[in-house]
């Protein structure tokens, strides 16, 4: 699995499209989306303004950007990016329910995109940070949080440049594999969160 696992923010959306998205769901309810069942009803809710309840497994260190929310498979998570409209999350909601309301985001992974990062990677021309918070998968495990590196160890960026490209490797494969033009990483854009007595 990959661990890509820094607590980067996701690249943000325009500010357009931001306050068009605001716009467009400001007078609907918010649909409920299960959980456990993510995987399944999330491509049809791309963009779309919802509600999902959950576990907070995790919540990032660095700045409380992030959480992962889990239903009855503690395994599969959800990634929730905090807004200035939420407000950032805090370690002490871990192991607590949430309810979350937020906009259904979705980055699409297709060969251009994996040819663009790989040539990023080879270039040095994106940061370790920006690079990978693009895809979020083996994100929100405590155990395997990004660590901060000290120094400029040549060794050590040359392994992580090879780790990086092992990982679109891997993405690549996957892409491969699915038969599609893309794959999706989902995530949540949150607007409010309360915790569930």
């Amino acid at each position: 699995s990959l661990i890509w696992v820094s607590c980067g923010n996701q690249e943000p959306k325009s500010q357009g499209q931001q306050a068009e998205n605001q716009e467009q769901v400001a007078a609907v309810a918010p649909k409920a989306l299960d959980i456990d069942n993510f995987d399944s009803l999330a491509p049809n809710l791309v963009d779309q303004l919802i509600e999902i309840s959950g576990t907070c497994m995790h919540t990032c260190k660095h700045g409380g950007t992030k959480m992962f929310l889990s239903g009855n498979n503690p395994d599969f998570r959800v990634k929730v990016m905090a807004t200035d409209e939420s407000g950032n999350f805090n370690a002490e909601m871990e192991g607590s329910d949430y309810t979350v309301i937020g906009i259904l985001d979705e980055y699409k992974v297709d060969n251009a995109e994996l040819d663009k990062l790989e040539a990023d990677v080879r270039s040095g021309e994106q940061g370790e940070e920006e690079m990978k918070h693009k895809t979020h998968e083996g994100e929100g495990n405590k155990e395997g949080e990004h660590a901060d590196h000290q120094g400029d160890d040549q060794d050590q960026n040359q392994g992580e440049m090879q780790e990086q490209l092992e990982q679109i490797n891997h993405l690549r494969a996957r892409l491969k594999e699915s038969g599609k033009d893309h794959l999706s990483f989902y995530s949540i854009q949150a607007k409010s969160y309360k915790e569930k007595k």
